[in-house]
């Protein structure tokens, strides 16, 4: 069973802005199913400018602006009125749509707040190899909803690696849900200041009886 109580934390993390010309090549659709308003990445065409920054623009991204034009509670053919009355080049931000996510109350207590915001942006991360992983074994798990809660995170290598664990909700077929609880180990990469993700894996909260390791970090 998930823990009731919790905390929430959020970083900046969760957005980014591209620019890409026309024609993008992103199929956008409702977010919620229709059920509510916004419109979320649904997937990327190889023939569209978005496939260049496949690795950043992942499905389940959540539409946030477009220039500075809030969208993030437009209805699906506003925002596409709006798109296509855009310049040839188009600013877009997007969101990971997951807003502030729940830690377990202990687990707050231990982190401090700059280990707190690096066990946030693991998380984000990991969700999004998951969500962007085209292989048979990420299918097999279906689309990463959202996170429940994050029940354990370990800062280590003097803050350079974190091992996160957080629960999350999984359908497949878009309207069944299943929890599934995620194991992942972040490396920060000073480089271009994002996160690495070296390890990951999913296992079926109940029932499952086995884990899928999406990666497995080369441990030399």
């Amino acid at each position: 069973a998930l823990p009731r109580k919790s905390t929430s934390i959020m970083s900046s993390y969760s957005e980014y802005t591209v620019e890409l010309s026309k024609p993008l090549g992103i199929i956008l659709e409702e977010c919620g199913g229709g059920q509510q308003s916004g419109v979320q990445v649904g997937s990327l065409l190889e023939s569209g400018s978005a496939i260049k920054c496949a690795a950043k623009i992942v499905p389940g991204d959540v539409l946030l602006r477009v220039f500075d034009s809030d969208v993030s509670s437009s209805q699906f053919d506003d925002v596409m009125d709006l798109i296509v009355s855009s310049p040839e080049n188009v600013k877009l931000t997007f969101g990971d749509g997951l807003g502030a996510m729940d830690i377990v109350p202990n687990l707050a207590k231990q982190l401090s707040a700059e280990d707190a915001v690096f066990a946030d942006q693991v998380v984000r991360s990991a969700v999004r190899e998951i969500r962007g992983d085209g292989r048979p074994a990420a299918k097999k798990l279906g689309d990463l909803l959202r996170v429940e809660i994050v029940i354990g995170a370990g800062v280590q290598d003097s803050g350079r690696r974190c091992l996160v664990r957080f629960f999350a909700l999984f359908s497949r077929d878009g309207s069944s849900t299943y929890s599934c609880s995620v194991s992942a180990t972040g490396v920060r990469n000073e480089s271009n200041e994002s996160i690495d993700i070296v390890s990951l894996s999913c296992a079926k909260d109940e029932g499952w009886g086995q884990t899928i390791d999406l990666k497995q970090e080369n441990k030399k």
